[in-house]
């Protein structure tokens, strides 16, 4: 049986948080601002789709340091613009991808060391040569495993 992609998404929010049986993220929001960072880091855009009970971007939740980097996403993206709809569907798309990624490392292919791929993947993103070595190893592992 295949989730429809907001299910999926919604399971991979669970699974990440600290609820979930390897989940170590306290709240949704942080889960949400981990997967900016990653989707943004790593170029990962998934269309994030809302399930029936998912409110839209709410603003609120977020502190001056996650809205600063929101902000300076959307600024990187699409310059000095008044954010709205668009601007925050980008940034929901990059949380989706980003979770997704973090949910495919974390959680389906790691369980119980998961808080150690989540510490060496904190330090492949600490500067812009590791990132860039990350990618590079990103999609050398991508690529091998659509070949098998």
């Amino acid at each position: 049986m295949r989730l429809s992609r907001s299910l999926a998404q919604q399971y991979e929010y669970d699974e990440l948080h600290r609820d979930g049986e390897f989940g170590f993220f306290n709240t949704f929001k942080d889960i949400f601002m981990a997967g900016l960072m990653i989707g943004k880091g790593t170029g990962k855009i998934i269309l994030f789709k809302r399930g029936k009970n998912t409110e839209s971007f709410n603003e609120s939740v977020f502190s001056n340091d996650d809205e600063l980097l929101i902000n300076s996403i959307i600024y990187e993206e699409f310059g000095e613009v008044e954010p709205g709809k668009e601007e925050f569907q980008r940034i929901e798309n990059y949380a989706a991808g980003g979770v997704s990624h973090l949910y495919e490392l974390l959680i389906k292919n790691s369980g119980s060391n998961a808080i150690d791929r989540y510490i060496e993947l904190l330090y492949d993103f600490k500067d812009e040569e590791s990132l860039e070595n990350y990618r590079n190893r990103s999609l050398t592992e991508t690529a091998f495993k659509d070949q098998y």
